[in-house]
């Protein structure tokens, strides 16, 4: 028993085995492994857009009434009430060495003792990104479609902002 015959109109044999060859490739491939990815909160900060992992944000608002603090530290920009506590409002722009501008937003943390905030120039949105098994770094620039973004590791972000013996969370 033999195949019929297959007919295509304005293809001579040598296209058509071409075609079948290209289509016979492309279903033997073994399919692509999908890679983790992570769910980032995309901020502006210093003209440069930056993200932090979704899961370690408490909660994102507007900057309130800052109480400045007599001899803090450059990168602490003092107190704020947020829903009846009070939080730690650090100025991230200063941890990363960037061009201080006007924060219109703080990002509150997940980290209960003390707990922290950052002040943003402005919020961006959500992003997903592919995750990747690099150790951790304070920041790591990461693809994100079509532009990039820097994405801030909390933990190292933390440990930069607070010597071990205040971090009780």
């Amino acid at each position: 028993m033999s195949a019929p015959p297959i007919v295509a109109d304005g293809l001579d044999a040598d296209a058509i085995a071409a075609i079948l060859l290209a289509r016979q490739r492309a279903l033997s491939r073994p399919p692509a492994v999908a890679r983790a990815q992570e769910t980032l909160l995309a901020f502006d900060l210093g003209g440069v857009t930056h993200g932090l992992p979704i899961d370690r944000v408490r909660s994102v608002a507007p900057l309130p009434k800052v109480t400045r603090l007599p001899h803090a530290p450059a990168a602490l920009l003092g107190l704020v009430a947020w829903r009846g506590t009070v939080v730690n409002l650090f100025a991230l722009a200063a941890v990363l060495g960037r061009e201080p501008k006007a924060s219109t937003a703080m990002i509150v943390l997940r980290h209960d003792a003390p707990r922290i905030a950052l002040a943003v120039d402005a919020l961006a949105g959500v992003v997903t990104v592919p995750q990747d098994d690099a150790p951790p770094a304070l920041t790591r620039l990461v693809a994100q479609g079509d532009g990039r973004l820097t994405r801030i590791d909390p933990a190292s972000l933390i440990e930069t902002l607070l010597p071990s013996r205040l971090q009780e969370g």
